[in-house]
């Protein structure tokens, strides 16, 4: 046989961190800046070689990410902190975590619906979970299935995944599926009249962002207030985002932020977009990042919630109403008899 077999036990080079964990390069690289952590070996041309207990660490720290917890908090902490956290066990305290990070440790979701969903996932029947997810879209409509079932459901995957009581390949199929379910039911709401179906919303994730989840429980919220939404996937670059604002016509650029970003990385990435769209283009920003909670550069609008997203529209459409007939006959100066 002429193909190589992979040895695991070989340390990995940055870009395969980056596939393997999901985070970027860049931030590996601060981290080992700020955090001392990771501390990769260097090969005969200096570049970076990570061994397999680091990556397997840096896994370890994804998942914690994923369900709310900060850089801050976690980066430096040992293998064996992170496990207890990571399995309910342990407490992030004053001693551990940096000055200005503290904030309490996620609440799992164990209600019954989701302990049925992760029960119904471990069976690995993923016709049978679609089913389910779509007889819940149709018994309670698209907007209580995003807040009522996505969104507790995420959380509960997420702890899940992170407790080591859900493999990444049931992890994966669950986002397979909930992204399935949730494209199939936003194309089932019927489009308005274009003169009603603004704005235009283009949505994406900057380059390193990954996660799109967040960005289709989004696009239903704001499809069921009449919106047109165009989905253009994660990582596009900022140029790019610009150049198809343009080619779509768009009226507003929507962003969404988990916590696997530095906070700089998510505000150098505002202010440079702002800097590179039209004043009339509106930039909405959403998400579970810390920096969202900071001072946005100027014309970013942060919508907390989903339920959020219904305001930002209404307001859009206030901004941009255009005048009525008994708008202008109120306006128009009368003739003197």
């Amino acid at each position: 046989m002429n193909d190589l077999t992979l040895n695991p036990a070989l340390p990995l080079g940055i870009a395969a961190v980056e596939r393997d964990t999901g985070i970027g390069k860049d931030t590996l690289r601060v981290w080992e800046r700020r955090y001392g952590f990771p501390q990769p070996e260097r090969n005969g041309a200096g570049d970076r070689l990570y061994p397999e207990a680091q990556v397997e660490r840096l896994r370890l720290i994804r998942r914690l990410l994923d369900v709310g917890h900060r850089p801050a908090q976690i980066v430096a902490l040992p293998i064996e902190q992170l496990d207890a956290l990571a399995r309910g066990r342990g407490v992030l305290t004053d001693a551990t975590v940096a000055p200005g990070a503290r904030s309490a440790a996620p609440e799992p979701a164990d209600s019954p619906m989701v302990s049925a969903y992760l029960a119904l996932l471990k069976q690995h029947d993923a016709e049978r979970l679609r089913r389910a997810l779509q007889q819940d879209v149709m018994r309670m409509g698209l907007d209580r299935f995003v807040t009522e079932v996505v969104a507790p459901l995420n959380t509960g995957v997420g702890l899940a995944w992170m407790r080591g009581t859900l493999e990444v390949f049931e992890e994966h199929l669950y986002a397979e599926v909930i992204q399935r379910v949730l494209r199939s039911a936003i194309g089932a709401v019927p489009l308005g009249e274009t003169a009603q179906s603004r704005p235009k919303v283009l949505m994406t994730t900057v380059p390193q962002e990954p996660h799109v989840l967040g960005l289709l429980m989004a696009e239903a919220m704001l499809v069921l207030e009449g919106c047109r939404c165009v989905q253009l996937g994660a990582q596009l670059p900022l140029g790019d985002m610009s150049r198809a604002v343009q080619a779509h016509a768009a009226d507003v650029l929507v962003l969404s932020f988990s916590p696997l970003l530095q906070a700089a990385q998510v505000l150098d990435a505002l202010a440079e977009l702002r800097g590179r769209l039209p004043g009339s283009i509106e930039l909405w920003v959403g998400g579970s990042n810390p920096a969202l909670r900071k001072r946005l550069p100027d014309g970013v609008r942060v919508a907390k919630a989903l339920g959020d997203l219904g305001p930002c529209v209404h307001d859009w459409r206030e901004r941009h109403r255009s005048p009525s007939t008994t708008d202008l006959l109120m306006s128009k100066p009368q003739s003197r008899d």
